[in-house]
């Protein structure tokens, strides 16, 4: 038998598929079955160790029990693809949310966990300072855009999630989950070398929307007096994109 064909027989078997892996075993001390229920159950507890670093808040919050129930599942339908672990559960607050309906604050901490572990080890890019702004003529700005650090993550917000995590991260007892008022997003990067992440309403979203896509800063003030006529929307996008410079979330102007 090829090595081909034996890994393959033994990864099928660690997944639970149909396999000739017993064959293959020389018999020994320890049984063939034994030996390999070692490995398959070594495998799944190194993905759910995986899983519990990289959803420690998530983990926490939902408990031992739930939380290796919720991963084991996951797991079986969700093995690796990619050689780096890393990887493995960027699909896990999507399923959490299908398999919490009723419960739409876990997968809105999962996506919290997976996005400051991506913005932690994201790409590194050097911020935009305000003196390249200051360089540009009043004329320039009707054909000026700006590209985001590559750590930048958006994500739709129904509940406390954040006042949850926030008290799971400082040891307290989190409050119970609340849904919110209205709508909210998140917003999160990597400024320096910490991860940051805070609370943005609908105007400040659409705002960052529109630039990410590649609309003009001139544009997207036409655009924002469109959406919200009540409110003087070149000032606010003057205030947003001050403190998109202070944030370090501004990376490059595009012309």
């Amino acid at each position: 038998m090829s090595l081909v064909r034996l890994q393959s027989d033994f990864h099928a078997h660690l997944l639970d598929r149909p396999s000739d892996i017993k064959g293959q075993i020389v018999a020994g001390g320890i049984s063939v079955e034994h030996r390999l229920n070692i490995y398959h159950n070594a495998y799944r507890v190194r993905l759910l160790d995986n899983l519990k670093d990289a959803f420690e808040k998530t983990w926490t919050y939902m408990g031992d029990l739930q939380f290796e129930a919720a991963a084991f599942k996951f797991i079986e339908e969700h093995p690796p693809l990619e050689r780096n672990l890393r990887w493995h559960g960027k699909e896990f607050p999507a399923w959490l949310a299908s398999c919490h309906p009723l419960d739409p604050e876990i997968a809105e901490l999962a996506f919290i966990d997976w996005q400051l572990r991506r913005a932690f080890d994201g790409p590194d890019a050097k911020p935009l300072i305000a003196e390249e702004l200051a360089r540009l003529a009043p004329a320039d700005w009707e054909t000026v855009g700006f590209r985001f650090v590559p750590t930048l993550a958006l994500g739709a917000l129904h509940t406390n999630s954040i006042s949850i995590w926030r008290a799971l991260d400082e040891d307290q007892a989190p409050p119970l989950s609340a849904e919110l008022p209205e709508q909210q997003w998140l917003l999160i990067w990597r400024r320096e070398w910490q991860p940051h992440f805070r609370s943005i309403d609908a105007v400040e979203y659409f705002a960052l929307s529109q630039l990410i896509q590649g609309t003009w800063f001139a544009a997207l003030c036409e655009a924002l007096d469109e959406q919200w006529p009540d409110r003087d929307c070149t000032a606010l996008a003057g205030q947003y994109l001050a403190t998109w410079l202070a944030d370090a979330l501004l990376m490059e102007v595009v012309r």
